[in-house]
């Protein structure tokens, strides 16, 4: 988004040069509402703050002024209708108002929520059309009420028949939970729209509108730390703010990288004409936007609404209070309950609003605060303190702003050791039970052989390395201190994970990992070594692991003294660079990141009855909406009508389905194609066959079509990934 634009702001909070690191999410919504996508829907999905509703108001405005073809349509779900009846009438009133204003190109009505009067004042014959489309929603008075929300919801899908081309968004779809007939409500929008004819988004929290459609996901996050810096840097040279580097770092990290946040934070201090260029005159607006500021009252306002009273609302603060303070870190859901005193339904309510809002974290009962959220923290503290009512209001806010001038170079100081991190939480969680060379682990193996050389020598050593080393598969990695809270006393979250799995081998077996990176600068002595071996294996004793592994990760490595207490430990050891070597063979970052913006389609087909030829369409559509040659698109198609054989004719399916995804970026296109049933392995498919017969040709075939081919047995089945490059051209058959 990062570019100067002369779109006129309709809906839009900021300028488009303000809305950083959205490119992609942007062109994809833009194309989406162009109607080029494969699938009309397209579900967005962000956590609260993450700024999702201005990208959305950014693309109206663009599609709103840059083109005079498909009508922008944005609806944004509010409490304030009270019923679905009220929600269902401002839509279409809305719809009549955006239809209009966007054929007369001029902006007035859309802010306005006019009624049917006003909207008749339009002259524009285009806009007369979708009036006369969408018909009068109170004519037909036999309607009952769920047919008439349906009737208005449905209005820009009869505007569509009428020839209009419209683009629907529905922002803020959580909301509907809050009408009084919400579920209703929801329940009609998702029928209206579930096999709509025109491209639609419907976008909300994440843990809310997740699963909910059918649609394919678009994900939204926080911004990273350099994109929360550039807005926070861009925002203040827009409104006049004098900022510096360290604070613009300040407000980027204390403010959990949220668009809301900054922003709110940023126009606060522009309201004051603060200057932000100490961390002192920063956590000063900072706490001002705490009590009662933009941030405290957009807390205020969610649990206003979810206590009946000032007693109630104490009550709610107070178990979120004592929840993040718990040990360990949790408080039972029948004692919530208990303490806020309250009916089922309505404590379900409670729990399901904090929870989607991310408040809250609800899990096998028990009820968990995210520590890590200095906003929210922040906002309990001082929520808590005034309630309390010992100390006065002046007190406790003076109090509050030491505390967090006192913090914030505390608080740099933990994010930068947390930006070095290693990963260690990625790193475990690719632990798929391959084999690699020991070189990659074992420290003393790495020094003797590959320490100091080129790493284009250490990389063909490994590879060319016959010796074997066995990697778990790991089915479930957390930081350790979710297993063992005191961990925290001495290591940062992210430096330590306990990672679950089964050990590799003949005979497989549950196998739990406890790593940590620990800090020397030169190698890690036996004193040092023996101090983190003691601690974690504390983790293990406490939460009873009896088959357990101890991986310790140095800087420097460690001395010949402290990796013969971690041999007598059971333990390994490894330096940072043979972390970084392992992580970059198992972890493919860059197909990683190119996957979050990848396009990836998944379907299901029965087998037999020529199936696959509804399959090899599919990928035919894919791969030219996506500017593949046409001499590929023959090959793939042929590459994926052979796997699809293969799994018909060898598998002994117990469901007879073919189960396939698509993935496509800017690189390749890849394909997946698995199945249930008997495990294939290349032996089964490679069977000669009749040269005039032209099914069955096994990996051979597919191997010669595509650019690269791994078959793997899975849980209950087999899978084969099929790869075509976009750039290295089309590949001739393999003689």
């Amino acid at each position: 988004m990062d570019q100067v634009s002369t779109t006129l702001r309709i809906l839009s909070k900021v300028e488009r040069r303000s809305f950083v690191g959205r490119s992609t999410e942007f062109q994809r919504l833009m194309a989406h509402g162009r109607g080029e996508s494969l699938f009309p829907g397209l579900s967005v999905l962000a956590p609260p703050g993450a700024g999702s509703s201005e990208l959305l108001s950014q693309v109206y405005d663009e599609l709103f002024s840059g083109q005079n073809d498909v009508i922008p349509f944005y609806y944004r779900v509010t409490a304030s209708d009270v019923t679905g009846r009220a929600a269902a009438v401002r839509f279409v009133n809305e719809f009549r108002a955006q239809a209009t204003e966007f054929r007369s190109q001029e902006p007035r009505l859309i802010d306005g929520s006019p009624e049917e009067a006003e909207i008749s004042l339009a002259t524009s014959a285009d806009a007369t059309s979708v009036h006369r489309a969408i018909g009068d929603i109170h004519a037909d008075n036999n309607l009952d009420e769920r047919s008439f929300i349906r009737h208005c919801i449905g209005s820009p899908l009869r505007a569509a028949a009428a020839g209009s081309r419209v683009f629907v968004m529905i922002d803020d779809i959580h909301e509907a939970m809050s009408l009084q007939d919400g579920g209703a409500f929801l329940d009609d929008i998702s029928r209206v729209f579930d096999r709509s004819p025109i491209p639609v988004i419907f976008s909300g929290h994440r843990r809310f509108l997740y699963g909910r459609t059918t649609f394919p996901a678009l994900r939204i996050e926080h911004l990273t730390f350099p994109e929360a810096g550039k807005l926070v840097q861009q925002l203040a040279d827009d409104i006049e703010i004098s900022i510096n580097d360290q604070t613009r770092d300040l407000i980027a990290v204390q403010l959990g990288f949220s668009p809301r946040h900054i922003t709110s934070l940023l126009r606060s201090a522009s309201e004051v004409q603060a200057e932000l260029t100490s961390f002192a005159a920063t956590q000063q607006i900072y706490t001002d936007e705490i009590f009662g500021g933009r941030i405290g009252r957009r807390f205020d306002h969610l649990f206003d609404r979810l206590s009946d009273n000032a007693e109630s609302k104490a009550s709610l603060i107070r178990l979120v209070k004592e929840t993040s303070r718990a040990e360990p870190r949790s408080v039972s859901i029948a004692k919530w309950q208990e303490g806020l005193g309250i009916s089922d339904v309505k404590f379900r309510a409670v729990v399901d609003e904090l929870y989607h809002h991310e408040i809250i974290n609800v899990d096998s009962g028990q009820i968990t605060i995210d520590e890590t959220d200095t906003v929210l923290a922040d906002y309990i503290d001082a929520s808590f303190s005034l309630a309390e009512g010992e100390k006065p209001r002046a007190l406790v806010v003076g109090e509050s702003t030491a505390k967090n001038v006192h913090r914030a170079p505390q608080l740099m100081a933990r994010f930068y050791r947390k930006n070095s991190a290693l990963g260690l939480l990625e790193l475990l969680k690719a632990f798929d039970g391959r084999q690699i060379s020991p070189a990659l682990i074992d420290y003393a193996r790495y020094r003797d052989e590959l320490k100091g050389v080129s790493r284009d020598r250490v990389q063909k050593a490994i590879k060319e390395d016959n010796a074997r080393f066995p990697l778990p598969q790991f089915v479930f990695s957390a930081h350790t201190s979710a297993y063992y809270s005191r961990l925290n006393e001495i290591c940062e979250t992210e430096r330590s994970v306990t990672a679950i799995g089964v050990s590799e081998g003949g005979n497989k077996s549950e196998i739990v990992w406890i790593a940590a990176e620990i800090d020397s600068k030169l190698e890690a002595t036996r004193e040092l070594t023996e101090f983190w071996c003691d601690r974690l294996e504390m983790v293990a004793i406490t939460c009873n692991f009896t088959n357990y592994k101890i991986w310790l990760i140095a800087p420097e490595g460690f001395t010949p003294d402290a990796l013969d207490v971690l041999n007598q430990r059971g333990g390994v050891g490894s330096s940072r660079a043979q972390a970084e070597l392992l992580a970059g063979l198992i972890i493919d970052k860059a197909e990683s990141e190119a996957s979050a913006a990848a396009n990836v389609y998944e379907f299901i087909v029965p087998m037999g009855d020529d199936t696959e030829m509804i399959a090899a369409h599919t990928v035919e559509e894919i791969a030219k909406h996506h500017k593949f040659p046409s001499k590929a698109i023959n090959q793939i198609k042929t590459a994926l009508v052979e796997a699809c054989i293969n799994a018909t004719e060898h598998s002994l399916s117990p469901d007879r389905r073919i189960y396939q995804t698509f993935r496509v970026d800017d690189e390749k296109l890849t394909i997946t194609v698995a199945n249930r049933g008997v495990r294939l392995g290349e032996n089964a498919l490679q069977e000669d066959r009749p040269d005039n017969e032209r099914r069955g040709w096994g990996l051979k075939l597919i191997k010669g079509l595509m650019d690269e081919v791994r078959l793997e047995n899975s849980d209950d089945g087999t899978r084969i990934t099929m790869v075509k490059n976009m750039r290295r051209g089309v590949q001739s058959i393999a003689s």
